[in-house]
């Protein structure tokens, strides 16, 4: 889909974590390095973005550990968009800043006073950016998530589910429920209107709140305002366990065969 959106915007690509739940595999390669097909897990995103107007600058901020990983890829992109690398700081697991709080780390630290995308470097999705990136914007000043339907409840358990309404607003948020509402998972996608930046320092530094999981985030921001929800389409993959990236390899090995 061709992109419509016409603001200028930034993009951060999360890939601050240390994967422990695919150890010994993330041991010394950083989850979004991780290869499938010849290719890292972060690099499907970066495909996508290439493609999108309004793109001023890739942004991906991770840790000391595998600081020196995102240098080295780096230098081997070949991308027409400004390609930024944050070290978070964090050496270990237990000091990490959490998905929220990288988010608010790079917004300080790179004075960021545009709207903008943030994506978890783990996720793998074959279509449907543009479009967030469209809907996301026609919504503004509200934030949008991006959405899946896994179909299966059992499946939604081990997800942030989301009820959405029949204007796409997210009516209700559940952190890995026992008993999912609906089959509706948020992803790791948000995008976040100027705005809306300075809520991350209230989250963050005031009210001290939780700053692991991004879906905390998301449900104390429904009391700020309303939220949107776009699902995307076609393939997506979350690489949070062992069995999701044997999926993945298996899912793209065949797809090149046949």
């Amino acid at each position: 889909m061709p992109s419509k959106n016409k603001k200028n915007f930034k993009v951060l690509i999360l890939a601050g974590g240390y994967a422990t739940r695919l150890y010994p595999i993330t041991l010394n390669v950083s989850k979004p390095l991780l290869k499938i097909d010849k290719r890292a897990i972060i690099d499907f995103a970066i495909q996508d973005l290439e493609k999108i107007k309004g793109l001023n600058e890739i942004i991906v901020v991770t840790n000391n550990k595998f600081y020196k990983d995102y240098l080295k890829w780096k230098k081997e992109l070949k991308l027409k968009k400004k390609v930024a690398i944050i070290n978070d700081e964090t050496k270990t697991d237990a000091s990490k800043l959490g998905a929220v709080g990288d988010m608010y780390y790079t917004v300080k630290k790179r004075k960021i006073n545009s709207d903008l995308l943030v994506i978890g470097g783990d996720n793998i999705f074959e279509r449907g950016l543009s479009g967030f990136v469209n809907f996301a914007q026609e919504k503004s000043p509200h934030v949008s998530i991006g959405t899946y339907d896994l179909i299966s409840k059992f499946k939604a358990r081990r997800y942030g589910v989301v009820q959405i309404g029949k204007d796409h607003q997210i009516l209700d948020f559940q952190e890995k429920p026992e008993y999912p509402l609906s089959t509706e998972v948020a992803m790791c996608m948000y995008y976040f209107p100027k705005d809306t930046l300075t809520f991350f320092k209230e989250y963050v530094k005031k009210l001290k709140l939780d700053t692991d999981k991004a879906g905390s985030y998301i449900k104390w921001l429904m009391v700020k305002g309303k939220i949107f929800g776009f699902r995307f389409k076609g393939l997506w993959l979350d690489i949070g366990q062992v069995d999701t990236y044997r999926k993945a390899q298996r899912y793209f090995y065949h797809k090149k065969k046949f």
